[in-house]
């Protein structure tokens, strides 16, 4: 501390004498010393406040010093803060392959300035597919209105401003162990955000592995649609599609809650997961489900998946609540047709159930090259005739048929000619042993 004595010469005028005295004016100066910056903190500030150090501003919890009377002079701007944080959850902790998922994101300002143009992100992982987002705010803040995939969208919050996105997605049907989301605000350049630790949010669920098994073949199982963690099971299984083949899934003997109301829901769904490619139909007047399709192209089909849920049972599904599948290849064959020379192959077969069923025949030469095809359509029980001279004329090889009758659905058989001798000779249709 220092002390400084002044010496001045006051003249005071009275109504009849003037007198001239020496008066005595004392001021002190304060020097405390310490640093000249001072490190963000809870409530920890350093510094100097006499005016020999002045210098700052220096930022530290929710406070800023300046120090001494003329800390800008001397180096120190007004800076502008704003406490920002951001939160997010879905409601969830457990999710299935193919399951909507819905996300509310909250980007907000504790001030104690408005802010303009923070950054909020939010690049959504790989394991969610179809995202798009929407943005409300609250009165006098602002925020793009919607989009899709990646958020990283410019806000505008006032002083306990809230800017809430709702982002939307499907979880990938590969999705295996865990899906962890983040999403992040970002103070503007010249803005100080005191408190950072709250710039940050991640949801965090656990994915559910209900891929169970490939279908092939013959196969035959049985499960359940028991819920985990009040969150509905949704089983999807994978189906290799041959070129030119055709396919059948069937869901009957449920038990419990899944064969009451709607009873199950046996769907074909695209790569996505989500998209519905085609629902099943009845089988007879029970909660039976049959699910038929075709591969009309030249290569494998390998990414779609066949999907069983409930609408009966949901989220209150228990192990009681059991259902019995069985998949089919569809595709029937003729093993031998020959049109060469003097003999020609007539194709027989039949409908023999109840519905219209369409479909293609293939014939196939003894290369394995594709030698014609032709679509169909039969009425319930009626008969095609066709004559394979027409569809491959001087080939000879084999015969298939893909359609959407239910396994065994068709009758038939192929018969070679030979007009000059009279010679016959049968191939009957045949299916794939169960």
């Amino acid at each position: 501390m220092s002390r400084t004595t002044a010496l001045v010469p006051i003249l005071l005028a009275a109504s009849s004498i003037a007198h001239a005295q020496n008066y005595e004016v004392s001021w002190w100066t304060v020097d405390g010393g310490g640093t000249t910056s001072a490190p963000g903190g809870t409530y920890a500030l350093g510094g100097t406040t006499g005016q020999p150090d002045a210098g700052g501003p220096f930022a530290g919890g929710t406070y800023v010093l300046d120090g001494g009377f003329w800390a800008i002079a001397a180096g120190g701007v007004v800076v502008t803060q704003a406490n920002l944080g951001i939160t997010k959850t879905n409601g969830v902790s457990v999710v299935s392959p193919g399951q909507a998922v819905t996300y509310t994101i909250a980007a907000s300002n504790a001030g104690p300035s408005a802010v303009t143009g923070a950054m909020v992100s939010d690049p959504p992982p790989a394991a969610l597919t179809g995202v798009n987002w929407t943005c409300f705010a609250t009165a006098g803040s602002s925020c793009p209105a919607s989009g899709s995939g990646l958020i990283a969208a410019s806000v505008n919050l006032l002083v306990n401003g809230v800017a809430t996105f709702t982002m939307t997605a499907t979880v990938s049907p590969t999705a295996t162990g865990t899906i962890v989301n983040t999403a992040t605000i970002a103070a503007p350049g010249g803005v100080i955000d005191p408190n950072t630790a709250n710039n940050l949010a991640t949801d965090t669920d656990t994915v559910l592995a209900t891929t169970r098994i490939e279908l092939t073949h013959g196969t035959r199982l049985r499960a359940s649609l028991a819920a985990v963690a009040a969150i509905p099971d949704v089983d999807v299984y994978r189906i290799r599609q041959q070129p030119f083949s055709s396919y059948e899934v069937v869901v009957d003997e449920t038990s419990g809650d899944i064969g009451n109301g709607l009873g199950p829901l046996l769907e074909r769904v695209g790569p996505d997961g989500s998209t519905v490619l085609q629902a099943s139909v009845p089988t007879g007047a029970g909660p039976a489900r049959s699910l038929r399709f075709v591969n009309a192209t030249s290569s494998p089909v390998d990414g779609e998946r066949v999907r069983v849920r409930s609408t009966s049972c949901s989220s209150s599904c228990g192990v009681d609540d059991l259902y019995r599948l069985r998949a089919w290849e569809t595709t029937a064959s003729v093993p031998r047709f020959n049109n060469a020379g003097t003999q020609v192959t007539v194709l027989l077969f039949q409908n023999t159930t109840n519905g219209v069923v369409t479909g293609t025949l293939y014939a196939w030469a003894t290369t394995g090259a594709l030698a014609g095809q032709q679509p169909f359509t039969l009425l319930p029980h009626a008969l095609l005739v066709l004559n394979t001279g027409t569809l491959a004329p001087g080939a000879g090889g084999s015969l298939t048929i893909t359609h959407d009758a239910p396994f065994g659905g068709l009758a038939g058989k192929a018969v070679a000619l030979e007009a000059a001798t009279g010679f016959s000779f049968d191939s009957p249709l045949v299916w794939r042993p169960r």
